[in-house]
C-alpha cells in the first residue's frame, strides 16, 4: 500500500505566513483609508504592486516602458523626482532578480563603465555631503543603470513586443495631445503642464527612431510601426522643438550610414529629414528676426555663463550635483548643457569621468552585431548630443533612451536572431570601418 507524501512543516508554514502577512497588510490599508484617503490609496497601490512583484516581476519591467512618460512630480522639493523616476526605480529593483549574469556580456560591459563613473561621483558626494547630492547620485544610478537592466530583462524574458507596443501607444497618446494642443493654440508650440515643448520633442524623436528602424527582433508589424511613427512625427512638429528635430535628423543619418540596408528598405528617412531641416532653419531665422537679443540661444548662452562662474569657485570637484538648489546659489538656473553643467556640479574630475563613460558606452553599442545595435547606437548618440543643448540628468524623460539601449543589449546577449557564429568577424566591426550589411 502506497503512502501519501506528507508535507513538511516548513512547506506548510510558508503559505500560512504569506496569507497572514497579506491579511495584516490589507487590514492596515483599510484602517489607513479611514484615517486618510491619500494614505489609503497609496497603501492600496503599494499592496497591488507587491502582488504584481510576487506574481510576475517581469510585468513591472514591461510597465516601465509606458510609465516613463509620466512626468507628474512625487516627493518634496528636496527630491524633485517624477512618477516616471519612481516607476523606473521599482521596476529596476524587480528586474535585478531576473538577470542571468552568466550570459549578460553586453549588459556587464555597459554597467561596468557606468559604475566606474558613479564611483567617481562618490568623491563629489563626500566633498559636498548634502541631501541633493545623495538623491542625485541614486537618481543617476536608477535612470541609467536601472533602465538598462529593465530593457535587458524585458528582451531576454521574451516580452519585447508587448513592451514596445505599450511604449509606442503611450508615445502616440502624448503625440495626439501635442497635436490637439498646437491646433488649439493656433500652431504655437505644444506644451502643457510639465510637458514642456523640449520634453515633448525628446519623447517624440526617440519614438520615431524606434518605429522607423523597427529591427526584426522587435516583432512589430508594419501597422504597429507606421501609425505611431506618423503620429509621433506630427507630435514632434507640434512641439516645435528645434533641438529634437536636429537630433532626429542626426540619429537617422547615423543609422543609415551604419546599415546601408536601412536606406534601401525605406525612403521615408529622407521624407523626415528634409522637412525637419527646413522647419528648424526657418524657425531659427524667425526667432532671431523677431527677438535678436532675447531668443532661446541668447538665453542659453547667459545661463551657461552663470554656470561657468559657479564652476570657477571650485574647478576640480565643482559645487555638487543639484548645486542650484542650495541657498547660496538661489537664482542660478539648471545649466542647459551636460558638459558645462557637469563642470559646475562635479568639476573637471567629474566631467572627465563622464566623457569616458560616454565614449566607452558608445563603444559597447558599436561592438554589438549591427542587427541588434544600430537602433540603440542611434538613440544613444542622439541622447548624448541632445545633452549639449538642454538639461540632461533631471529631465523626466531621460530614462527612455536607456530603456531602448537595454533592449538592444538584451537582444544581443540573448542572440534573438541567431547571429552568433554566423559571421563573427562582421559583427565585431565598429562604426564607420566597413559598411557591408550583415
Amino acid at each position: 500500500m502506497e503512502r501519501k507524501p506528507t508535507r513538511s512543516p516548513t512547506t506548510t508554514r510558508r503559505p500560512a505566513a504569506f496569507w497572514t502577512v497579506a491579511v495584516v497588510a490589507l487590514s492596515a490599508a483599510g484602517v489607513t483609508a479611514v484615517l486618510s484617503h491619500k494614505l489609503g490609496v497609496a497603501a492600496g497601490l503599494a499592496i497591488l504592486l507587491a502582488g504584481i512583484l510576487v506574481a510576475d516581476p517581469v510585468l513591472v519591467a514591461v510597465l516601465a516602458f509606458p510609465g516613463a512618460f509620466l512626468l507628474m512630480r512625487v516627493g518634496g522639493s528636496s527630491t524633485n523626482l517624477s512618477l516616471s523616476d519612481l516607476v523606473v526605480f521599482v521596476a529596476a529593483l524587480a528586474s535585478l532578480t531576473q538577470v542571468d549574469w552568466s550570459r549578460a556580456r553586453g549588459l556587464r560591459a555597459f554597467l561596468t563603465t557606468f559604475l566606474a563613473y558613479e564611483a567617481v561621483l562618490i568623491v563629489v558626494v563626500a566633498v559636498h555631503p548634502n541631501r541633493y547630492d545623495i538623491v542625485e547620485w541614486f537618481h543617476r544610478m536608477s535612470d541609467v543603470a536601472g533602465s538598462v537592466v529593465i530593457g535587458w530583462v524585458v528582451a531576454t524574458r521574451g516580452r519585447i513586443r508587448v513592451a514596445v507596443r505599450l511604449y509606442l501607444a503611450a508615445a502616440s497618446a502624448v503625440a495626439l495631445v501635442a497635436i490637439v494642443t498646437a491646433l488649439r493654440l493656433h500652431f504655437a508650440p505644444a506644451q502643457w503642464g510639465l510637458y514642456q515643448k523640449n520634453a515633448v520633442g525628446a519623447m517624440m524623436w526617440v519614438a520615431v527612431v524606434v518605429a522607423q528602424l523597427n529591427p526584426r527582433w522587435l516583432g512589430l508589424t508594419t501597422r504597429w510601426a507606421r501609425i505611431p511613427e506618423g503620429l509621433c512625427f506630427l507630435g514632434l512638429l507640434a512641439s516645435q522643438s528645434r533641438q529634437s528635430m536636429i537630433v532626429l535628423i542626426g540619429a537617422l543619418i547615423l543609422a543609415t550610414m551604419v546599415r546601408s540596408d536601412i536606406h534601401r528598405r525605406s525612403k521615408l528617412i529622407f521624407v523626415f529629414v528634409l522637412p525637419l531641416a527646413v522647419l528648424a532653419y526657418v524657425s531659427f531665422q524667425n526667432q532671431f528676426a523677431v527677438n535678436p537679443k532675447f531668443n532661446s540661444v541668447a538665453i542659453r548662452v547667459d545661463q551657461l555663463g552663470i554656470a561657468l562662474n559657479v564652476w570657477h569657485q571650485n574647478p576640480w570637484l565643482g559645487q555638487g550635483m543639484r548645486f542650484y538648489n542650495l541657498p547660496q546659489f538661489a537664482g542660478v538656473p539648471v545649466p542647459p548643457n551636460v558638459v558645462i553643467g557637469g563642470l559646475a556640479s562635479t568639476g573637471v574630475v567629474g566631467v572627465a569621468a563622464l566623457l569616458v563613460f560616454f565614449g566607452t558606452s558608445f563603444g559597447v553599442m558599436a561592438r554589438l552585431p549591427r542587427a541588434y545595435g544600430v537602433m540603440g547606437l542611434a538613440i544613444l548618440a542622439g541622447h548624448y548630443v541632445e545633452g549639449l543643448f538642454d538639461i540632461f540628468w533631471i529631465g523626466a524623460y531621460a530614462a527612455i533612451p536607456f530603456l531602448m539601449v537595454g533592449l538592444c543589449l538584451g537582444a544581443a546577449d540573448g542572440d534573438l536572431l541567431g547571429l552568433a557564429g554566423r559571421d563573427e568577424a562582421a559583427t565585431r566591426r565598429t562604426v564607420g570601418i566597413l559598411r557591408t550589411p550583415p
